[in-house]
This record gives C-alpha cells, sequence and structure tokens, in this order.
C-alpha cells in the first residue's frame, strides 16, 4: 500500500468527523497538503457539485436505505427520515449564511426513495421504466408523499391529475432536476414549466441550445476553429495547445459532475469505491489544471483530439436540425419572421411555446408537461394533441393538466395525486372518472346491503341471549357465539379485480378477517356561488354594438372590424379564434376601456359589468390581503362583510393571507370575488380557467349555470363551453329568478379581426380547426 493511498484512507475516515466538529474547509486541506504533497482536498468544480467529503453527509451505510437529497443549494432539513447529525449540520450553516433580507426564501423540498441493494440504478441500463418504492415529497416540513409508488412505464402517456396544492409540480421538478435518488441515470428528463429565457437571442437559437450535447460539440469545434484561423505563425503552435489544455480541463470538469452524481447516490462498500474513485479524479483534475500546456501538449495529444473534434462536428447535420426546429416552431404559430426575432420580446404566453418548443427538440425520454395548454389558443392546443399523438409514441409523457379534452385525447394511463398517494388507472381520465363513479355506486350498494345484514345479525344475538337467559337453553348461547363470527366476516367478499376474497390474502395481524368496505369519498372542493344580479326593469338588451371597428394607431391596420351583436338578459355569448385574433380588445372595447373607431356601442345606463380579464390574475398587488382588496373597492364594508363575500367564492379562510402566499387558482377566486361585489348583470370571463383544477372548474360550471345574468365567454377550454353553451339548463334553478327569460346562446368567430356568426356545434368548431391544423402540419413536413 502507497503513502497516498494510507493519506486518501485516512481523508476518507476523517472527513466526515472533521466535519461535525465544525473544523473548517480550509483547516482541513492545509492539514492534508501538509501530511502528503499530493493529497489536497480540492473545492467542488461547480455549485452544483458535490465533494466527497460533503457525500458523507447525504449516504448511509446501509445496504438497503433511505436516502435523500435537495435541491440545488438548498438544505434539507424538512425530510423525516434524514439524521439527526444532518439537521444539526444544515442548522449550523443556516446559522452562518448572511442574513439575505427576503421575506421569502425559497421552500426546501426533499425527495426521499428507497435505493436498491445494488444500486442499479446509478448504472445504465436498457430499460426506459422508473419503478421507485417508499417515494416521500416534503416541502418546507410539508409532507406531500408519504411511502408511496412512482411507476412510469416506457412509452406510455400518462395523466397526473390531483387538487390545486396536492403536490403535482413539486414531484414534477423533483423528476426534472433529478432531485430523486433511484432515478436512472441513462434516461433523459425534461420538465416544461419555466417561461425565462435567454438574453440577446434568436427564438431558433433558443431552440437548438436545449441539445446540450450538440452545443458542447459546437463549442468544442469553435475554439478549435478559432485558434486555427485567428493565430499568427510564430504563435499558433502555443494558442493550439493552450486550447487543447483548455479542451481537456472542461472535459475533466464534465467527467467529475459525472462522478459526483454517482457517488452521492451510492453506499456502501460501492459507496466506498465510488467516493475513491471521486477522490482520485479531483486529484488528477487539479493536476491537470496546474500543468503548463507546453510541458505536457504532444503533437499526438493535438492531433488526436482535434480528429476528435472534427469528427464529432461533422457528424452532426445542422440544416436538419434547423429544419425539424423550424417545424415545430411552426406548428407552435410561430411565423418565419419571428424565427429571427430575440426571444426575450416575446409575452408569456409565447415563451411558453418556446419552452414547449425546446423539450419537444430535444426528445427525452420522459417529457413532464405541466399545464402545456394554459397559454395556447386552440389551435395551437390542437397542434400540440396531435404531434403528441403522432410523433411522442417512443417517449414517456406526463402531463399535468385541467383541459379534459386535451388529457382524455393524449394519455393512456392516469396517475392520481391523492391522500400523500400515488394510484394509477389504465385508460384516460375520463375512463377514469367514470370508473371511480361506478365503483363508488357499487361499494356503496355494498356497504348498504352489510348494515341492513349486521343490523339483523345484532338483532338476533339480542334475542338469543335473551331467550337464553329466560330458558337457561345453553344451547342459544352457542348460536350468539356462531352469528358472533358472522360479524367478524363482514367486509370485502370479493377484490378490486373480481376474485373471491380469501384470509391468505391479507398478511400479518389483523382484527378483523376481511377488508372494510371504504367508500371513496370525492374530493372536496370549497363551493362558489355568484349573487345573483339586480333586476332591470326593462324589455331591451342589455348591450348593443353596431358595425364597430377599432385600430390602435390613427395609420394603422384595423384590429376588428364589422363587429355587430346584441347581449340580451338572460344570454350567453361565447367569442373563439385564435390569439391576436381581437378577442380581448372586442372585450375592452365593450367594458369602455378602449373607445371604437368606428360604429356604436349602447348599453342600459344602470348596466354593471364584472370583468374578469385575461391577465388579471398578475397584476394583483402580492402584499395587500383579500380583505384589503375588497376594501379598497368599497371602503363602507365592514371586515364581516369582507369576509362574507370571500366565503361566498370559498376564500373565507384566507382573508389575511398576503396574495403572493396565494396559489392561482386561490388569486382567480379572489379576482371573482372582487368582479361580483356589486352584483352585475353581465359577466365577462376572459380564460378564467386558465388558473384552476378540474375540481375547481367542476364548481365554477355549476356556479355560473345557476347564475341569472348574461355571460361573455372566451376561453380555449372546449369541455367548459360546452358546458355552458350546449348543455342543459340546471333544473334547480327556480324559473322565477331568470324572470320568466329563456336562455339564448349565440357563437362568434373572429379570425383575422372577422366577426362572424358559428351556427354550428363547438365539436364542428374543434374539427375544422384540426382540419387546419392538420393541413399546416402536412406543409411544414
Amino acid at each position: 500500500m502507497t503513502m497516498d493511498s494510507n493519506i486518501r484512507d485516512i481523508q476518507n475516515a476523517t472527513a466526515e468527523f472533521l466535519e461535525d466538529v465544525d473544523v473548517s474547509q480550509s483547516t482541513i486541506g492545509a492539514f492534508f497538503s501538509k501530511l502528503g504533497e499530493k493529497i489536497d482536498v480540492p473545492a467542488p468544480i461547480t455549485d452544483k457539485g458535490t465533494t466527497s467529503k460533503d457525500l458523507a453527509a447525504v449516504v448511509n451505510d446501509d445496504l438497503l436505505c433511505q436516502s435523500s437529497v435537495t435541491s440545488e443549494h438548498k438544505p434539507n432539513d424538512s425530510g423525516k427520515k434524514v439524521s439527526k447529525r444532518v439537521m444539526r449540520r444544515n442548522r449550523k450553516r443556516q446559522e452562518d449564511a448572511p442574513a439575505q433580507g427576503n421575506d421569502n426564501p425559497p421552500p426546501t423540498i426533499s425527495a426521499i426513495s428507497q435505493q436498491s441493494r445494488f444500486h442499479s440504478e446509478t448504472l445504465e441500463t436498457l430499460s426506459k421504466d422508473i419503478d421507485l418504492k417508499q417515494v416521500n415529497i416534503s416541502v418546507n416540513d410539508q409532507q406531500l408523499l408519504v411511502d408511496a409508488h412512482l411507476r412510469l412505464k416506457e412509452d406510455v402517456h400518462y395523466g397526473l391529475v390531483g387538487p390545486n396544492g396536492a403536490g403535482k409540480s413539486v414531484l414534477m421538478k423533483c423528476l426534472g432536476e433529478n432531485l430523486l435518488i433511484g432515478l436512472p441515470q441513462n434516461i433523459t428528463i425534461l420538465h416544461v414549466d419555466q417561461l425565462e429565457t435567454q438574453q440577446g437571442v434568436t427564438v431558433m437559437d433558443e431552440i437548438l441550445s436545449a441539445d446540450t450535447e450538440s452545443v458542447q460539440i459546437m463549442k468544442e469545434y469553435e475554439l478549435i476553429n478559432k485558434v486555427i484561423q485567428a493565430s499568427e505563425p510564430s504563435t499558433k503552435e502555443d494558442d493550439i495547445q493552450r486550447a487543447v489544455h483548455q479542451l481537456l480541463v472542461d472535459r475533466s470538469s464534465a467527467h467529475l459532475e459525472d462522478l459526483q452524481a454517482i457517488a452521492i447516490k451510492r453506499s456502501g462498500a460501492r459507496g466506498w469505491d465510488a467516493r475513491n474513485e471521486l477522490v482520485d479524479a479531483e486529484a488528477k483534475h487539479m493536476d491537470l489544471v496546474a500543468k503548463n500546456p507546453r510541458d505536457y501538449i504532444t503533437p499526438d495529444i493535438v492531433n488526436d483530439t482535434m480528429s476528435d473534434v472534427l469528427t464529432k462536428a461533422s457528424l452532426m447535420d445542422r440544416e436538419i436540425q434547423i429544419a425539424k426546429a423550424s417545424k415545430i416552431l411552426t406548428g407552435l404559430g410561430f411565423s418565419n419572421e419571428q424565427l429571427v426575432m430575440k426571444s426575450s420580446v416575446f409575452s408569456g404566453g409565447w415563451r411558453m411555446r418556446i419552452a414547449l418548443a425546446k423539450a419537444l427538440f430535444v426528445e427525452p425520454n420522459i417529457l413532464l408537461l405541466d399545464e402545456p395548454t394554459n397559454h395556447l389558443d386552440l389551435p395551437a392546443i390542437l397542434w400540440l394533441r396531435e404531434y403528441i399523438i403522432c410523433n411522442t409514441s417512443d417517449i414517456t409523457v406526463v402531463i399535468v393538466s385541467h383541459d379534459r379534452e386535451f388529457l382524455n385525447s393524449v394519455t393512456t394511463e392516469t396517475i392520481i395525486f391523492k391522500d400523500k398517494q400515488l394510484k394509477y388507472h389504465v385508460g384516460n381520465f375520463e375512463d377514469y372518472e367514470k370508473n371511480t363513479e361506478e365503483q363508488r355506486i357499487r361499494k356503496q350498494r355494498m356497504l348498504d346491503n352489510q348494515e341492513k345484514k349486521k343490523k339483523q345479525i345484532l338483532s338476533s344475538i339480542q334475542n338469543d341471549i335473551q331467550r337464553a337467559k329466560s330458558s337457561g337453553d345453553d344451547k342459544r348461547l352457542g348460536q350468539v357465539a356462531s352469528r358472533t363470527k358472522k360479524l367478524d366476516r363482514l367486509g370485502m367478499q370479493k377484490t378490486e379485480d373480481g376474485k373471491r376474497y380469501k384470509v391468505s390474502y391479507r398478511a400479518g395481524f389483523h382484527l378483523k378477517s376481511h377488508v372494510d368496505i371504504v367508500v371513496d369519498q370525492k374530493i372536496k372542493t370549497n363551493a362558489i356561488n355568484i349573487p345573483d344580479p339586480t333586476p332591470l326593469r326593462s324589455s331591451g338588451p342589455f348591450l348593443s354594438v353596431e358595425r364597430m371597428s377599432f385600430k390602435y394607431e390613427p395609420n394603422g391596420p384595423l384590429v376588428v372590424r364589422n363587429v355587430t351583436f346584441c347581449l340580451e338578459p338572460c344570454s350567453r355569448i361565447v367569442l373563439l379564434g385564435p390569439n391576436g385574433s381581437g378577442k380581448s380588445t372586442i372585450l375592452d372595447l365593450i367594458t369602455g376601456k378602449l373607445q371604437p373607431t368606428t360604429g356604436v356601442i349602447q348599453s342600459h345606463p344602470l348596466l354593471r359589468i364584472g370583468y374578469f380579464a385575461q391577465h388579471v390574475v398578475d397584476t394583483l398587488n402580492g402584499d395587500l390581503t383579500p380583505v384589503e382588496l375588497i376594501k379598497q373597492k368599497d371602503i363602507s364594508l365592514s371586515e364581516q362583510d369582507c369576509y362574507a363575500h370571500l366565503g361566498s367564492v370559498g376564500m373565507g379562510a384566507y382573508g389575511t393571507k398576503p396574495i403572493k402566499h396565494l396559489s392561482g387558482g386561490q388569486r382567480s377566486r379572489v379576482v371573482l370575488a372582487l368582479i361580483t361585489m356589486d352584483q352585475p348583470q353581465v359577466l365577462i370571463l376572459d380564460e378564467i380557467t386558465n388558473h384552476l383544477d378540474m375540481g375547481t372548474v367542476d364548481i365554477l360550471v355549476q356556479a355560473l349555470d345557476a347564475y341569472t345574468g348574461s355571460l361573455i365567454l372566451v376561453s380555449h377550454d372546449i369541455w367548459f363551453l360546452k358546458q355552458l353553451v350546449e348543455s342543459e339548463f340546471d333544473d334547480d334553478v327556480d324559473e322565477d329568478k331568470r324572470m320568466g327569460k329563456t336562455l339564448k346562446t349565440h357563437v362568434y368567430d373572429i379570425t383575422s379581426g372577422q366577426f362572424k356568426p358559428w351556427l354550428k356545434s363547438l365539436d364542428a368548431y374543434v374539427s375544422q380547426t384540426l382540419k387546419n391544423v392538420k393541413r399546416g402540419m402536412k406543409n411544414t413536413v
């Protein structure tokens, strides 16, 4: 055994102890530097990396253990199964960290899963499946998943459903950022949830940069090519040596990051070997950084390195990559002119398209889409639907979306995030709802029959006991014992898959021989009650628009032209059309935010309109509370009245919570409370479902169905529109409240500013739009 290996063994054995007793990193490094000139404790290469000494804080030497990791640069003090040593160390780091003066520090995410005995998840395998057991995820001590089973099969399209706040987005973040131990290293995962774009980069370059491997190859090629073309003959050899040296250092850094990712996820003997390999690599990297290129870069090294770089660059077909990126961007609605525009100038909706295009361009093994349809119009949603169905058959896709039509069309299996567990259903969300309702009805019927049978048995037992006491007949007591055993056998008589139940199916000790019948309850969603409007004693329409046109600039083009319609009492109007067609402009004209260039808008003098603008949720003052926002609108209201009105939209418990701490769905409820304060006769709702989960959308549909005023709706959620336009009126609504008015529905199609009535069904509109989308997809092939 060499002196270097002895010192390395001492370093591995004592690093954790020295850190636990608060010995600084510099002191540890100085100690080992003196002990052996070639052994040092280098700093991490990158901010994301972790050196071999830090690994001892997060690995356990058991062969089968629970391991946890946290998000980058976030101390893990929330996991239940994290050791006291790690918690003590994290507290110490937090105390030593300087105050940042931020009232809202980033949340701490703790992701825990069960490691396999031989750490197979850190090895590359042919399988693209994910099968993690005992998954625990918490955010700031709030548990989201407890001992759950995460299972993703290769090439399956999943719909991930659950109420707002359950933790769906956090689970996707843990998968996308590789925070969860147990993820196979050969699987590439992309998570679409960020709207940030690079500054000063065109849309096309933004998409091409998503392929990090190709970017690295081009970076190396440009480095070598720049030196060859720019260097003077006298200094060319030195410049090439320095360039090759820099290239080798960069490759060594990338190799170190890979070793760190493997070592931090291994324990026991394999963990020991991985950490030794990491220490060796760190030492070699430091030696490489310290070397002079002139002393070790030989002509053979230069030739081999340059040949490798040029070969990889020649195998890349840049034209094919550009054509592929153009096809995706065109499908998402980008024009050829927009492809060369800076990505930073686009709005949130277009940035979502850019983020989505990057994910579709890379074609990962697993694609995670978190509310991808939120900022897309109907043509883009249909294009995305067709792209996922036709072009991602070899990709595992997990989608979180409130758009039922979209979810049902692209998913084949459903993951239910409920009660801190993950349950799986073979079939789309519509099939899951139907099956769940059938199971609920069946189990409720079984439970009712069981209760009836239980009462009969208990009554019979009481009668037998009384008869035994009065007659002294011991045989009666035997019948009591027999019937008591029958009570113990009450419960599920068949398994979920229809097989006859056997006691052997239940392992371990149980108080009863059979499983109790449990009827799954629907997820409770806070109710929404919209106040009835103040009646207007008038037989005419609420509002009429005659040949209205508008343009933003005097010399500019008309944004909308020749708009004519009437809004009558108890009517519903739907505006359809792609983004940028002028729908929001028409709504701004109706509400008086804009004045028409030509045409006339007439309305009842006492008409009140509640306007839910498309981006109004993002404009709320985050420092104010819902109660303060309501008082701002009407200072005469008491605090009790404010709470009562917030309670009508299910926000009574959040009256004093700052807006910035509320979710998107909760903020939408607050805005709904604000626009219904004065009991408007007309509600204008522009993309109100963007931040709502499915349960809340259901509740909103019921509230709007019972609303006796008029509605103007703009939405790309076709299911939502169908429920309010093509469904029957709620029979429970008193006809007197509707003042004898009958339902009148009108659907208008707005394309390129042209305002035309749509006389067919919404499904027909979707079919026509889909035909245009497919025609466009063929043209971009």
